[in-house]
């Protein structure tokens, strides 16, 4: 059973909820690359941040929630490099696990974005690296 977002954010104060993706297919392939693994990274824009998506704060734990609002994983910020699109390195894009390369990171990015209708090469990005702390329906704690 999946602990309540109330009793999380008692245990992890000042703990922020954020969902991957846009869609709730695209958000469970992101969170299935989180729990295998592969993704220790992620790009919020400054569209976002704009709209009043928290930006990540180094050394904070988040909670990750599905499209149901329902809680999935804890994660902890470790770096936070703010960045333009066309600035983003390979090194960093095969951290978000999505992809084999930039080529088909920008790609896949610059796709997303113009489908939001936000896309702009030199737009502004936030590239976080973070960890997972805590697994909320598998029970696996990572510290």
């Amino acid at each position: 059973m999946t602990e309540t977002l109330d009793s999380l954010k008692a245990r992890y104060p000042g703990a922020v909820t954020y969902k991957f993706g846009n869609t709730p297919e695209l958000s469970d392939i992101l969170v299935g690359l989180v729990r295998a693994g592969k993704k220790r990274a992620t790009c919020i824009s400054q569209h976002a941040v704009d709209k009043g998506e928290a930006l990540p704060v180094v050394g904070r734990c988040d909670i990750v929630v599905d499209f149901d609002e329902v809680p999935q994983l804890v994660t902890r910020t470790l770096e936070l490099v703010p960045l333009r699109f066309c600035d983003m390195t390979e090194e960093k894009a095969l951290m978000e696990g999505e992809d084999e390369s930039l080529d088909g990171w920008r790609h896949q990015h610059e796709t997303y974005y113009r489908r939001m209708g936000i896309f702009d090469p030199e737009m502004q990005l936030y590239w976080e690296r973070f960890e997972v702390v805590e697994d909320l329906v598998h029970g696996a704690a990572h510290d």
